[in-house]
């Protein structure tokens, strides 16, 4: 994938979902400053998000949703598809739906989305893509629900509470999303792992 159209892919899929949120939160007659509220969002960065400006991370879209009454998946790709989902291999690169910073932090997590377009889904799976950064801010992510990550290659550090776990290719973790945790890449190559988000609707 050349970088330009990476980045073309990427803009586009920014403003659908900045698209999709704005359309949501109309349906549910809430403002700008509601959701923000709802959500622990500032105003402007909802708006940025809102614009496709900025890059929302996993975590924020997980509570953004969950403020709106609607389901991830949704606003990952706003598609509706009531039978099986295949996902070929050749397409995983191609469903790139967003970073997992926010725009002031530096991008680590790249998340491929192996369900798009599946109705009414709970849970999310992802290819993930662990890079190395030196991390400015503290990256850590709190949610309700579970995940499930098992490394495909390299190695990850994953902090869960005070915990320190060193996951190896082969390795899994599952834990409760609720407890801030963070995933690093522990490789000195990108480290890429199956990651399976459940969210409670």
């Amino acid at each position: 994938m050349s970088l330009i159209y990476f980045c073309k892919k990427l803009i586009k899929m920014l403003a659908i979902i900045g698209k999709l949120i704005a359309q949501l939160r109309q349906e549910n007659n809430l403002t700008i400053e509601e959701l923000a509220n709802r959500t622990g969002i500032s105003t402007d960065k909802m708006a940025e998000i809102e614009s496709g400006a900025v890059t929302p991370s996993l975590g924020v879209l997980i509570k953004i949703s969950r403020a709106l009454g609607s389901r991830l998946g949704t606003l990952l790709d706003g598609q509706e598809n009531f039978g099986a989902v295949v996902t070929r291999a050749r397409k995983a690169v191609e469903s790139l739906s967003f970073t997992g910073t926010d725009s002031e932090q530096q991008q680590h997590l790249n998340f491929f989305s192996l369900a798009q377009g599946k109705n009414d889904r709970h849970m999310e799976p992802l290819i993930v893509e662990v890079h190395t950064t030196e991390q400015k801010k503290d990256l850590h992510s709190e949610h309700e629900g579970e995940e499930f990550l098992f490394v495909l290659d390299g190695s990850i550090k994953v902090t869960y509470g005070e915990e320190i776990h060193l996951l190896e290719r082969g390795d899994s973790i599952y834990f409760d999303s609720i407890v801030p945790h963070k995933i690093e890449n522990a490789a000195p190559q990108i480290s890429k792992i199956l990651a399976i988000v459940y969210t409670p609707y």
